[in-house]
């Protein structure tokens, strides 16, 4: 478990902080991410778990301890970082690159080979065929999809990731970020993610962080409620006019309550249990169709319009309240 305590950072020569007073935690196997306007602070904080970058006032503990209770260098060789960036070492092997912690760790070199092979087969990359290129030899995808390996390389129980997918094509993006909550659901780490894209939250996060001007916590919840309650004026304009489309996402149509489909389904549109309901509304508005089957539990079911408005009944209330949520 991670947990800021009143976290602030001022750096020398300002009087203004650029984070303030942040206390929130981020349980055990959760994916915490930090999102907000340009400059309100979300890499900082990210930073300060690190210790890449100091606090000015407060403490983040780690499992109940500061995280300054040993040197910086031992407290990074436990966490995984994965960036933007990526930051491949362009000289050294793929390989190389993954198995950079463990070495430094003094892993030997079987069991590097060996954890270098299933970590390349996590990310959907075949070791034979990639454990010997260098990072000029990949997709920008694909050198994203070893950066995340690399994080992951000597298990640690905490991954940092900032912006992790940002530089890569929208198609591509998705892709990585189905493919690491798929990675999330069975390793189970404990993430703080850093992104500027709402609809990256809402789809990442067990938990989000909604950070304004100044590093001031404005909300931090879970998506769900984030988008039906949002806490003030400031989140429900930075969620956005559509939280009831971004509401949608969170639901797989496997997850709705479908009527039965009684008679004939030839011809109607045929729909997969696994999308999300805002995708699988897409697909109904651009096939024309009003209703669809799909197959749940061996059974087919109807998903109508009227199914999904009631799944929309309870998305469009306003603000909670008019203030701020300080913690």
């Amino acid at each position: 478990m991670i947990e800021f305590r009143q976290v602030s950072k001022t750096y020398p020569g300002s009087d203004k902080p650029v984070v303030e007073d942040l206390s929130f935690e981020v349980l055990e196997g959760e994916i915490c991410v930090l999102v907000g306007p340009s400059g309100c602070g979300k890499t900082t904080s990210m930073r300060m778990v690190n210790r890449l970058i100091e606090i000015t006032e407060g403490e983040i503990l780690i499992d109940g301890e500061p995280n300054t209770a040993m040197s910086g260098t031992q407290l990074r060789r436990k966490i995984g970082y994965a960036i933007q960036q990526i930051g491949l070492f362009p000289h050294r092997t793929i390989a190389d690159n993954i198995g950079t912690v463990p070495n430094l760790l003094g892993w030997d070199r079987g069991r590097i080979k060996s954890r270098v092979d299933e970590l390349l087969d996590t990310v959907g990359l075949s070791p034979d065929e990639y454990r010997n290129r260098y990072p000029a030899e990949l997709s920008g995808g694909q050198q994203q999809r070893v950066g995340v390996a690399r994080a992951l390389a000597a298990d640690p129980p905490i991954m940092l990731m900032d912006e992790p997918f940002g530089a890569v094509d929208p198609i591509t993006r998705e892709g990585l970020q189905d493919e690491f909550l798929r990675i999330q659901q069975d390793i189970k780490k404990t993430i703080v993610f850093v992104t500027h894209d709402i609809d990256e939250a809402i789809k990442m996060g067990d938990k989000i962080a909604i950070l304004k001007q100044g590093g001031v916590l404005a909300q931090y919840d879970t998506p769900e409620n984030i988008l039906s309650e949002p806490d003030s004026e400031f989140v429900s304009s930075f969620v956005g006019g559509d939280r009831v489309l971004k509401r949608l996402s969170l639901t797989r149509v496997g997850e709705m309550d479908l009527e039965p489909a009684n008679g004939g389904t030839d011809g109607l549109l045929r729909i997969d249990e696994g999308l999300t309901v805002k995708d699988a509304l897409s697909e109904l508005i651009g096939s024309g169709h009003s209703r669809a089957v799909v197959e749940k539990d061996g059974e087919n079911g109807l998903l109508t319009f009227e199914a999904i408005e009631d799944l929309m009944g309870g998305a469009s209330g306003e603000p909670s309240n008019g203030g701020e949520s300080s913690a």
